[in-house]
């Protein structure tokens, strides 16, 4: 078997895919068409159920069409997000719903996850790599319902956000390594298949994680998005989690003052505040401490598998999560 697939190669197979996996029922949806390929991003999920599939032993084909599933489910999450947070652009360009309406955009979401489900059903294992993919349509679902109930609320705890993480990031993680491992060996026993989507989800949470920590931690350039973004929302995301923990009782009480000030949150004098509090209690170090811990564990999980040149790309992407 020859080496890794680049990455590029990897974008331009998934796209490619997308195209043909993708209806055209109605002229609407060659507009969406163009959308999930032409805005589709980096590609992560999909490429990293690849990489995946090939570290647990896999050498077929398939890997492509469960990839691309994948990455419907996620396209198709992302149009019923920007109608939920009411968003114009996405990825710097004007969303469907700022476009088309949000009743367009909702339905369209529908019709990419019917194109993905549909999909799967001709595949040969179709059957066994359903539930992965019908457990994971239900726990973003779940995630956004929950965000929905608590934004804003600064009262969130831990628990309440670790649900929100897995359902909306992590449990899609999950099911891209789930079903590589699926893939890999029919002998594959419950427990097995478990363990892996859990490897899967906790590299979701890992860069659920490291997105929030660069929403306050990071050059803009470097983000790729304007800085404070979640602060503005009122989100609260592990570093406000985190830094409840290390503030004192007078500082949570200020902070629980600001968070409930949309005014105040919204202005320099708002942000300036918090990242005073933040570099006191060090909270930027603690985060970093954490990431680094999550990622070697993950990094350990992928070395129990025999040395090869995807496990080492594998490494190296992992590597990437790191943060200063």
């Amino acid at each position: 078997m020859s080496g890794p697939i680049s990455r590029r190669e990897l974008v331009i197979r998934f796209d490619r895919k997308l195209t043909r996996v993708i209806g055209e029922d109605l002229p609407i949806f060659k507009t969406i068409k163009r959308f999930v390929v032409k805005s589709g991003g980096k590609r992560i999920r999909p490429i990293l159920h690849y990489y995946l599939a090939r570290l647990y032993g896999y050498k077929g084909a398939a890997w492509e069409d469960v990839g691309a599933i994948g990455e419907l489910i996620h396209a198709a999450s992302l149009l019923h997000d920007d109608v939920i947070d009411n968003s114009d652009k996405r990825r710097g360009q004007p969303s469907i719903n700022a476009l088309h309406g949000n009743k367009t955009a909702i339905l369209s979401g529908d019709y990419l996850l019917a194109c993905g489900l549909d999909h799967l059903a001709s595949l040969e294992r179709g059957a066994e790599l359903l539930p992965v993919f019908t457990r994971t349509v239900q726990s973003l679902a779940v995630g956004e319902l929950i965000q929905m109930q608590w934004e804003g609320r600064f009262e969130t705890d831990e628990k309440t956000y670790e649900r929100i993480i897995h359902g909306k990031t992590a449990s899609l993680f999950g099911a891209m390594s789930e079903a590589a491992r699926l893939l890999a060996g029919e002998s594959a026993s419950p427990r097995e298949l478990k363990e892996h989507r859990e490897f899967g989800e906790r590299l979701g949470r890992v860069f659920q994680i490291r997105d929030d920590f660069l929403d306050y931690f990071s050059a803009a350039d470097k983000a790729g998005k304007d800085l404070y973004q979640d602060f503005q929302r009122g989100l609260i995301t592990r570093p406000v989690i985190v830094l409840r923990k290390l503030a004192s009782l007078a500082e949570r009480r200020e902070l629980a003052r600001l968070w409930r000030s949309e005014t105040r949150r919204q202005s320099p004098e708002g942000a300036a505040a918090w990242l005073a509090l933040a570099d006191k209690t060090k909270l930027r170090r603690k985060l970093a401490t954490e990431l680094e811990a999550e990622t070697h564990a993950l990094m350990n999980f992928v070395r129990r598998y025999p040395a090869s040149p995807y496990q080492d790309v594998i490494i190296e992407q992992l590597a990437g999560l790191l943060v200063s």
